[in-house]
């Protein structure tokens, strides 16, 4: 009688349930394309829109937990309400000046899937926005920096994919919290900071860039949208539901203006099949589209282009 090697045997298949499951994940990813070549119709599209309707009339209930001066900019820290039950922290920063014109545009902020959150933003993006003649707003998104829940644990982009984006319904729901908070923000900004309603901006960075696609398609009152190293789908992304894919709100973006900068060697959003096909979807007369040869990253010189845009394009 013929011997069995069990090891092998068992060595074999879980070979090749790896290699299914890899091809599996690799198709259902760009599976999902279908929406770059055939984004929803218009009637679709409509019904999209209730998913980010909101009570205009809640109380914002907007506290201000501490005020700080550093590098000449005032910080305001801030807790307002969004929906019901859901509280959003934010960072509202502007010259510490008292007789400098409150006529000067404003930007909301959106940062990337890092664990800091709107935090990390200070430095390299909110000190620019402020020294090229703009106030900013940075919130912190659902399950990041002051917001975070415990659904991600390490932040690692597989912790990232595996708990949230690849999710489809669970991710649903943060992609319409997250617009209903920047809509909310947009909201806040005029009823309790003077903000003129045609000077404000949005600035969204890697994941805050991706979910900037499906805001700005869904907001309209943004006079600018700036969206920064973020594509389709990132590496790790198998897939969204439809109503929280990129592909079907870009075009709708028009007539906002929009600034779009990538990276040529980004191993997060590939050029070639995550951002040049959405790239494509927007309307020329609109957008204005960089690239800079770097990696999942924004050189000083992206963020001098962005911000000469910004304040150009506000003004």
């Amino acid at each position: 009688m013929r011997k069995v090697n069990n090891k092998k045997t068992f060595q074999c298949i879980s070979l090749l349930l790896m290699l299914i499951n890899l091809f599996s994940d690799v198709y259902a990813q760009w599976e999902s394309d279908k929406w770059l070549e055939n984004p929803v119709s218009d009637e679709i599209f409509q019904t999209y829109l209730e998913f980010f309707t909101y009570d205009k009339n809640l109380n914002f209930d907007l506290n201000i937990r501490d005020k700080s001066v550093t590098d000449g900019i005032l910080r305001e820290r801030i807790t307002f309400t969004s929906t019901d039950s859901m509280a959003v922290t934010a960072d509202y920063y502007k010259p510490n000046i008292s007789n400098l014109s409150e006529k000067r545009p404003h930007i909301i902020v959106v940062h990337g899937g890092t664990p800091r959150g709107k935090d990390g933003m200070y430095n390299r993006v909110v000190k620019g926005l402020i020294r090229n003649g703009m106030n900013v707003l940075a919130i912190d998104m659902l399950h990041f920096g002051e917001r975070k829940t415990g659904l991600i644990t390490t932040f690692r982009n597989d912790d990232k994919a595996t708990n949230l984006y690849n999710r489809k319904s669970v991710y649903l729901d943060w992609v319409i919290q997250t617009t209903k908070d920047v809509s909310r923000s947009f909201d806040l900004l005029v009823d309790h900071y003077n903000a003129l309603p045609d000077k404000i901006g949005y600035v969204g960075i890697s994941r805050g860039g991706q979910v900037g696609f499906i805001i700005t398609g869904v907001e309209k009152r943004f006079k600018a949208a700036a969206l920064l190293i973020a594509g389709h789908l990132d590496a790790l992304e198998t897939g969204h539901l439809a109503a929280a894919c990129p592909a079907n709100y870009v075009a709708r973006i028009y007539p906002t203006p929009t600034f779009l900068l990538n990276g040529t060697f980004d191993s997060d959003y590939d050029m070639e099949r995550s951002v040049k096909p959405l790239h494509e979807q927007f309307n020329p007369e609109s957008t204005e589209i960089h690239w800079m040869e770097v990696g999942h990253t924004i050189t000083d010189d992206g963020f001098n282009l962005m911000n000469n845009w910004l304040a150009n394009t506000l003004r």
